[in-house]
């Protein structure tokens, strides 16, 4: 089969022939069909050291080809599944990808191929934001970066269950484009005005929770304007910057707690039950009014063009993988 590899450490993405892997007890072979560029697999792409058998892609779509050992490994037998990767060297972006049985959930009939191969990290972790607003009391949330598919699906599931979003962007032209998609609540986080802006607007709706996924050096300033008793819960560092100042005496004097966001420690805290019906949620709003825009799709051999598009605009929507099955 076909799979990306990288060249060499911090390098480009080539395309190798390796072998099929074949599926073991309680595992599944599925035949790809598309995978997306996610920010988690810029991540992965940057940590990776064992080039030699790592291969990206995070989650993906397609159809079980084979199964191994185990009752839910046969159910999934022919199906058309969502499904994630399970180990480091054999990831979604490949033409066939092993994983556990238990990382594939069938996809309904009204949802297609592309938007199936969407349909784990960003709609789950959406959901995830707003369980731990409902479990924590918060009236309204602040999410960071929201000019992204992420960002849309936040303020999406915010109208649906009547939780006002503050959604931040970084551009003019992205607060114009998200008020005239239904967006209440857009700041520019370039603005003079927007430290004191969100400090108005986060007491007056008692916006106590700041999802961000940019972790910039404004951090500090953000959580210095933060209603008392606030929560900041990172969840990506798309800045790259590693150390990020904040001033204790903020923590201190207005109670404010940080944490982290890992949808994978967020899925295995809620069981298979609940992410069974997590993921039907998913796959009802995939079927009706959820659907993630894609600003282009290429093949594997193109996955360095494919990954330099998305970094150019991650706000123009998705850059999938396609692959030629």
């Amino acid at each position: 089969m076909k799979a990306v590899f990288l060249e060499k450490p911090g390098g480009n993405l080539v395309v190798r022939e390796v072998k099929t892997p074949v599926p073991g007890p309680g595992e599944v072979l599925v035949r790809m069909k598309a995978a997306p560029v996610n920010p988690s697999d810029l991540a992965k792409l940057r940590k990776a050291d064992d080039i030699t058998t790592f291969i990206p892609g995070l989650e993906g779509s397609g159809t079980v080809v084979a199964a191994g050992k185990g009752l839910l490994p046969r159910l999934w037998m022919g199906k058309r599944v969502a499904c994630s990767s399970e180990y480091p060297y054999s990831g979604t972006w490949a033409e066939y990808m092993v994983t556990k049985a238990g990382k594939c959930f069938p996809l309904a009939a009204k949802v297609d191929d592309e938007q199936g191969s969407m349909s784990l990290v960003n709609p789950l972790t959406a959901l995830g934001f707003f369980e731990i607003a409902k479990e924590n009391h918060h009236k309204a949330i602040i999410n960071n970066a929201a000019a992204s598919a992420l960002g849309r699906m936040v303020e999406l599931l915010g109208r649906k269950i009547n939780i006002p979003v503050i959604n931040i962007v970084r551009k003019s032209e992205q607060v114009n484009n998200l008020k005239r998609s239904g967006s209440k609540y857009v700041l520019d986080s370039t603005a003079p005005s927007f430290i004191e802006d969100l400090g108005k607007i986060s007491h007056e709706l008692s916006a106590t929770v700041l999802f961000d996924s940019t972790c910039t050096g404004q951090l500090g300033k953000m959580i210095s304007v933060l209603p008392s008793g606030s929560s900041v819960i990172i969840y990506g560092n798309l800045s790259g910057e590693e150390n990020i100042l904040v001033n204790p005496r903020t923590l201190i004097d207005n109670d404010i707690k940080i944490s982290g966001f890992f949808l994978g420690a967020r899925s295995k805290k809620n069981g298979m039950l609940k992410n069974i019906i997590n993921l039907r949620e998913v796959g009802r709003l995939m079927s009706s009014d959820l659907k993630i825009n894609v600003q282009g799709r290429f093949p594997l051999e193109m996955a360095q063009e494919a990954v330099e598009t998305y970094l150019a605009d991650m706000s123009a929507g998705k850059v999938l993988l396609v692959m030629q099955a």
